[in-house]
């Protein structure tokens, strides 16, 4: 492997990094997994990842391991970012924002939310997928992963949002993948080309297996499961759209090296009711019936959370800077004083939005109205500075739990169950008795208002004990799942964590189109591989971390 790397770095004019240090700290993301890359690359430009795909292509049959894995900010929390051959990390140079003109903003993979969220909100727009981790993660990683948050609810996960791609694919050229109609696919099918194959092979898929391939799409309001084929062709609409399966791909099919993604409008108001419920048996209905209040957002978390965020609220003074994190303190303060000692068991955040401030007052008068059967204590908090406070205890949810719990590994391995709201009230029940029966302490956040339940167990995950619960777990958690038509990966996706799981959750026969939509884009599996279609249980548990150290690189 050495005698390659060195060749590559004739051609190669970024950077490649073989230090011990350095393999040793991409060898994390934020999953329960660890690979040991040979290699950090850096690439400077679309070229150099095109000479790297081709120099990878030439040399695949003497090195048959040999493959290339994208990577952002490191924070997948399913394994997705990891690899034990060639790490490609976006985050060094593909950093240009380059335009945000008429809502659409295009942009290098390698730029972190937090900086387009400065840019977005000067202009009074926002991507609508962003997820709980936007001060970390990258918008390729939120392409990759098919991200969402908090927004989802009204926006969709991060494929709604996707305009246009530019993907190195792996014939090693960059390709333009936006939706197509009717014509424009005719034109594609007849290219001579590597791409050309591409798209009659995958139209060949998605007609063949229409009615098969609607029917596998779970039903609820976001999913990154698989690859999206329910959403690449419409017959009554007649667009073919390949951002689609490209988006929420885990860098498995190719490597992104250019986006242009929708930005809404932000609403001149918003207001948010914060709702502390006592007695976890309500929680589900209380969900049912604030989603009758039609909430442009609704999270939740649960009293470990709260409690670390209290506990532990300077750990977000370098972030808020000391001035604005004393207010937030004081605060903070002020809430806990109104529960008068009684930590509840949930905190419900409830946030309607509109152009008047009459309007939202309106709305949330109603829903506490409503609200008064199940005699919460509720707060409103009218504008951003109030609720940041309940944001940032909301967003750090796994941060906090990373970074305060040092005798055990926040574990992801069921952090992303998703079902219709309507199920909640017989779904969450039974899955709670799962998590008893196993033993597993774990926090609980999410959004709610998606059915979308962000459970992480805390364990000691470097013991085989311990280890031991995941697969049973997973054999019980996914028949309920289905009872339901969920889905085990609302905005977390796949990797190497729920990859393995895909035949039982969707069947053989989707699972064999997935399989071969790898295949049509990837016939050497040189992108990203043990991950996804590729994944196997086996070797996914053979990679479990040996610490239950909580950092990971970004």
């Amino acid at each position: 492997m050495q005698t390659f790397i060195s060749a590559l770095g004739e051609v190669f004019d970024g950077e490649i990094n073989t230090t011990p240090k350095i393999r040793r700290q991409y060898s994390h993301d934020a999953s329960i997994f660890e690979l040991t890359p040979q290699a950090v690359l850096y690439p400077k430009s679309t070229a150099d990842i095109r000479k790297l795909v081709q120099f990878v292509s030439l040399h695949k049959h003497d090195y048959p391991a040999l493959s290339i894995t994208p990577r952002g900010a490191g924070t997948d929390m399913s394994g997705g970012a990891i690899s034990n051959s060639l790490l490609v990390d976006m985050t060094r140079h593909f950093t240009t924002i380059h335009s945000l003109q008429h809502n659409i903003l295009h942009v290098d993979p390698g730029v972190y939310m937090r900086d387009i969220d400065v840019l977005t909100t000067a202009k009074q727009l926002m991507i609508g997928s962003v997820p709980a981790s936007r001060a970390l993660c990258t918008i390729g990683g939120m392409v990759g992963n098919n991200s969402g948050g908090e927004r989802s609810l009204r926006h969709g996960n991060t494929e709604q949002s996707v305009r246009e791609l530019t993907v190195v694919l792996a014939d090693g050229k960059e390709h333009t993948i936006r939706p197509i109609n009717r014509s424009e696919l005719k034109v594609k099918m007849a290219e001579d080309s590597f791409e050309g194959d591409i798209y009659r092979r995958m139209y060949d898929l998605c007609e063949a297996n229409y009615d098969d391939i609607k029917n596998a799409k779970p039903h609820v309001n976001k999913n990154s499961m698989g690859y999206s084929l329910w959403n690449v062709w419409d017959r009554h609409t007649g667009i073919f759209d390949l951002t689609r399966v490209i988006t929420g791909s885990q860098g498995t099919l190719g490597i992104v090296t250019d986006i242009k993604i929708q930005t809404f409008h932000k609403p001149r108001h918003n207001g948010l009711l914060i709702a502390y419920v006592e007695n976890a048996s309500q929680l589900a209905d209380i969900i049912l019936l604030v989603m009758k209040h039609n909430p442009v957002t609704f999270e939740g978390f649960d009293d470990i959370t709260f409690g670390l965020g209290i506990k532990y609220f300077k750990m977000f003074r370098k972030q808020l800077g000391i001035k604005e994190w004393t207010k937030q303190q004081a605060h903070l303060a002020l809430q806990t004083t109104k529960l008068h000692g009684r930590m509840p068991n949930t905190v419900l955040m409830i946030e309607f939005d509109g152009e008047t401030i009459q309007e939202i007052d309106t709305h949330i008068a109603t829903l506490q109205h409503d609200l008064k059967t199940f005699k919460l204590k509720t707060t409103i908090e009218h504008d951003d500075y109030d609720s940041a406070l309940f944001w940032q205890i909301r967003r750090a949810s796994l941060s906090l739990l990373r970074n305060k719990i040092h005798d055990k590994y926040a574990a992801p391995f069921i952090d992303d169950l998703t079902v219709q709201p309507q199920h909640i009230p017989e779904f969450l029940p039974r899955l709670q008795k799962i998590i008893r029966k196993y033993k597993l302490p774990a926090t609980v956040a999410g959004h709610f208002g998606d059915g979308n339940f962000h459970i992480i167990p805390l364990m000691s995950i470097e013991s085989p004990k311990e280890q031991a619960k995941l697969e049973p777990v997973l054999r019980e958690v996914i028949p309920l799942i289905q009872e339901y038509n969920g889905t085990l990966a609302g905005e977390h996706n796949d990797g190497m964590i729920r990859g393995p799981w895909l035949p039982a959750m969707f069947g053989d026969d989707i699972y064999q189109l997935f399989r071969e939509t790898k295949e049509i884009f990837d016939p050497m599996n040189i992108f990203n591989p043990h991950k996804k279609t590729d994944a196997a249980w086996d070797y996914s548990m053979e990679h479990i971390r040996s610490t239950s150290s909580n950092g990971w690189i970004k």
